[in-house]
């Protein structure tokens, strides 16, 4: 039987897919990965999507099952201002987060990792915030 392993990312778009402020504004564009090329024609709206990054494990030489994961967020509206609120709003819940399970990984805590850079989407000029976060969560999968 094949072990299970969480899917940090998947849980982390479940969480924020799940927050009401952001579920009514976003109307379930969360994405995990990349921004889906279905949604390039209806671009700029407001969207958000978690991406993994690098950065160094900070359970190194551990048996614990945990691991931390760098995530980017990046916000994106129809204007800067839009894409600045849903970026405020997604970042204070991930800050604000308990432990919890979701879509099947336990999340155990999520920080800053830096402040947020505003700008636009290269290549479409779309608005666009990005900020990375620090994601502590578990290696196997929960109830699956």
């Amino acid at each position: 039987m094949p072990e299970t392993v969480a899917d940090p990312i998947g849980a982390v778009v479940a969480m924020l897919s799940a927050h009401a402020p952001l579920a009514f504004a976003l109307g379930g564009r969360v994405f995990g990965g990349e921004l889906p090329a279905t949604e390039a024609a209806s671009m700029p709206r407001k969207a958000l999507v978690v991406r993994p990054s690098g950065g160094v494990s900070l359970t190194g030489n551990t048996f614990a099952e945990v691991d931390t994961q760098r995530i980017d967020l990046f916000a994106y509206g129809e204007t800067p201002r839009e894409a600045d609120w849903v970026m405020k709003v997604a970042g204070l819940h991930l800050r604000r987060m308990r432990p919890g399970v979701w879509a099947g990984t336990m999340l155990h805590s999520c920080n800053s990792a830096g402040g947020a850079s505003s700008g636009r989407e290269p290549g479409t000029e779309w608005p666009r915030e990005f900020r990375s976060f620090q994601l502590l969560h578990g290696l196997a999968a929960i109830g699956e």
